[in-house]
């Protein structure tokens, strides 16, 4: 019989990536850094950071697969299944297009090959923090809506575990610009990439 830990879940406030928007000499859309840059496939949009290399799926408000308003409970069924459950729970969120937590979620968006890609994945908190923009903490999302529409001014979930509690992962803050343990059960949003990254920052624990 598993007894829950009755550890009290933690907020850390990072420094976080400064960028603005502007538009380029061949009207292209990027940041003043020329940091973003858009792939369309179609109607399917995804964004290329030019600085981590690292490919961004976005969000629509068309309802289905990649609803800005879709949330998953964190679910992974490869973790380590001993005493402890590390799996997460689930099909707890509110979605559409897939079961509604992150393992399924993923799935789902390779099946569909979405801007033409097949090797999309859960974002590290490292990535998510990479994509953040604290100067937009007075006026969030912290992230750069000219690049990724719809986003919410709420929690997003990483891969990353909690070392510390067996039922809890971290999930990225686009509110205030931080990342917080939260339960694997939570409903939150969920963002994929792929890719590779390079020079990311890193968060610590």
């Amino acid at each position: 019989m598993k007894n829950r830990p009755k550890t009290a879940l933690i907020s850390v406030p990072l420094l976080l990536f400064l960028a603005s928007c502007s538009q380029d000499d061949g009207g292209k859309a990027a940041s003043a850094q020329g940091k973003y840059s858009r792939i369309t496939n179609s109607e399917e949009v995804c964004i290329q950071d030019s600085e981590t290399g690292l490919v961004w799926a976005t969000k629509t408000d068309r309802g289905g697969l990649h609803d800005f308003r879709n949330t998953y409970s964190w679910w992974d069924p490869n973790e380590a299944n001993g005493e402890l459950d590390y799996r997460g729970t689930e099909n707890a969120g509110k979605c559409a297009g897939s079961s509604c937590d992150t393992w399924n979620y993923v799935i789902a968006v390779n099946q569909a090959g979405y801007c033409g890609y097949t090797d999309w994945r859960m974002p590290s908190k490292d990535e998510l923090f990479s994509i953040s923009e604290l100067q937009r903490a007075d006026n969030p999302p912290t992230i750069d809506i000219t690049f990724f529409p719809h986003s919410q001014a709420a929690e997003y979930w990483s891969r990353n575990d909690y070392s510390f509690q067996w039922d809890a992962a971290w999930a990225w803050n686009f509110q205030f610009g931080h990342d917080r343990v939260d339960w694997k059960k939570a409903p939150k949003f969920v963002r994929l990439v792929r890719g590779s990254g390079q020079n990311l920052p890193e968060v610590k624990d």
